[in-house]
């Protein structure tokens, strides 16, 4: 059940929560405020793919978010995303006997490659001009659980 639970977790931190905010003028106030822009922007396509009941992959649920002149982050995301979300998938089939192995793999993979895409975002904010105090609670928060994801393949691989 926990092989289910925490790849829509990560979905769930990666799609909802703050990714990095920047600073804005407010036409209204006239004040410059804090723009914070979600995992919506880099996973957006993905998801609504998913809603359609579509195989996210493909031109129609590619991301076209750009940090620092690259779309690497973002693709690298959503293909976590795509991952995560099929290791939810296989974690349904996972009671059966010959599939049960299969799950933790799958599910340490998705952890794994959540922690690579978040370090690359990570790593990408870096060279940006707001740096890494733009970085949000999301990123941290998706990463913690992909950590926590890949510990549970890791367990399931023992055999508990």
């Amino acid at each position: 059940m926990i092989r289910i639970i925490l790849p829509l977790a990560i979905v769930a931190a990666m799609f909802i929560g703050p990714m990095y905010s920047y600073p804005s003028d407010n036409p209204v106030s006239g004040r410059s405020e804090q723009s914070i822009v979600t995992g919506d922007k880099f996973i957006g396509g993905v998801i609504n793919c998913v809603r359609k009941l579509e195989i996210p992959l493909g031109k129609d649920c590619a991301s076209e978010a750009v940090i620092n002149n690259s779309k690497l982050p973002s693709q690298a995301m959503s293909l976590a995303a795509i991952i995560s979300l099929a290791a939810a998938v296989i974690g349904i089939f996972g009671v059966l006997p010959f599939v049960g192995r299969l799950t933790s793999v799958v599910t340490m993979v998705a952890g794994l490659s959540v922690l690579g895409a978040m370090g690359l975002f990570l790593v990408t904010m870096m060279g940006t001009k707001t740096g890494l105090p733009a970085v949000q609670w999301g990123a941290y928060l998706t990463a913690g659980v992909a950590l926590i994801t890949t510990i549970s393949g890791l367990s399931g691989m023992r055999g508990r």
